[in-house]
């Protein structure tokens, strides 16, 4: 292998791993936040936005469920753009319920992660992603 072939495996490899560190980073923050969201409940249910009229308690239910899940799926590596565009989803819904807030400093987070979340989408799991692991060896089968 040449100097340009082991560059570019090396790079290859670098990427992987920023891949994996931008998964767990954004999967941890979603989770850790939605695990305070659960912690706070009494004070967090009344001023949460009741999303598609469900009312204010079963969006926040299912909004913590989606995120948790998607989350952990981030984390683990399964199925990661999905994932990914749930989490964006939701992330650009509280965007545009934090845009009229005076808070900037949470508009500015929210902000980071959605781009955080894009680019987990663009770029997929990664090389140490679960989506990458063949589950049987069906595909190297030859007919007899």
């Amino acid at each position: 292998m040449g100097q340009m072939g082991e560059y570019r495996a090396c790079r290859a490899r670098s990427t992987d791993w920023a891949v994996l560190y931008l998964r767990l980073f954004l999967g941890g923050v979603i989770l850790l936040y939605n695990i305070g969201n659960i912690q706070d409940y009494n004070e967090i249910i009344d001023s949460y936005p009741s999303l598609l009229f469900l009312g204010n308690t079963v969006s926040f239910g299912v909004v913590t469920v989606v995120e948790v899940v998607a989350a952990l799926l981030l984390m683990i590596g399964f199925r990661v753009r999905f994932a990914a565009v749930a989490v964006a989803l939701g992330l650009l819904v509280a965007l545009v319920y934090a845009l009229p807030a005076e808070n900037m400093d949470r508009v500015g987070l929210l902000f980071v992660l959605f781009g955080q979340a894009l680019a987990l989408v663009v770029s997929g799991g990664g090389y140490f992603a679960l989506d990458g692991v063949r589950l049987s060896d069906s595909s190297q089968r030859t007919n007899e």
